[in-house]
């Protein structure tokens, strides 16, 4: 293939996607794309039904559950009639617009019905005492009902893949909506991953998956966290404690 090509293999040659859900996402902000695209797929119990090409292709192979993980993959859920592509790289940056336009037309010949996008929103920008715990956004094509949670707020962007992704499936009217859920930035934040796993499932699935492997995961991180809180705050206690004993002896 040459440089900026782009392909979608599928293995299974009878598939029909017309008016499937597509879920996607990239290694953003605390993995959140990546992780709710692959925990997602193992709650719908989807089977891999491709992948895709995307010249250079990223020299990566990962072995996971289900064999030899390529570096861009697709998964279908007959049941919850749901494509799911895992991304685990990102394209090069000269080649992200080859590849978001590239799978943008793909989903709307095969007829998709309408595109869900993941990633992360940092934590900076959560507001007190927030209840939801993500954001979302649509394009001018999506019709599907509104999110309990409000609308990204104004001065708040995305970047990267996704919001390429999000440009060009504007660009050739497919349907997307937008779930950024509240994440830590270096951290890889298995508990905003439940977070889209669960808006994305429940409220435009509109089902109950198996995400407890996922929330064990949450679990040990919170667990973790607070261990690391209440070790730093003994630690400044002792050395607030040791300055003070310094000022008066």
């Amino acid at each position: 293939m040459r440089k900026g090509e782009f392909s979608v293999v599928l293995t299974e040659k009878n598939l029909n996607l017309e008016g499937t859900v597509l879920v996607t996402g990239f290694r953003g902000f605390g993995m959140v794309g990546y992780m709710v695209s692959k925990h997602l797929s193992l709650a719908l119990k989807a089977r891999k039904v491709g992948y895709i090409v995307s010249s250079p292709m990223p020299p990566v192979l990962l072995i996971e559950e289900d064999g030899a993980g390529f570096p861009y993959e697709i998964y279908f859920s007959e049941k919850a009639r749901t494509l799911i592509v895992v991304n685990r790289a990102i394209p090069e940056r000269e080649h992200l617009d080859a590849y978001a336009s590239g799978l943008a037309k793909w989903a709307k010949s095969k007829g998709i019905g309408f595109a869900v996008l993941v990633g992360g929103l940092s934590k900076d920008f959560k507001p007190h005492n927030e209840k939801h715990g993500y954001r979302w956004i649509s394009n001018r094509y999506y019709r599907g009902g509104k999110l309990e949670a409000p609308l990204m707020e104004p001065g708040l962007g995305v970047m990267g893949p996704l919001a390429l992704l999000y440009i060009y499936m504007d660009y050739y009217k497919l349907p997307a909506i937008m779930i950024l859920p509240y994440s830590m930035v270096e951290e890889v934040d298995y508990d905003a991953a439940l977070v889209g796993v669960n808006v994305i499932s429940e409220k435009i699935l509109g089902i109950k998956p198996d995400t407890a492997s996922l929330e064990e995961m949450a679990i040990r991180q919170k667990e973790e966290m607070e261990k690391t809180l209440k070790l730093l705050v003994e630690q400044q206690k002792r050395e607030t404690s040791e300055e003070e004993r310094g000022i008066y002896m």
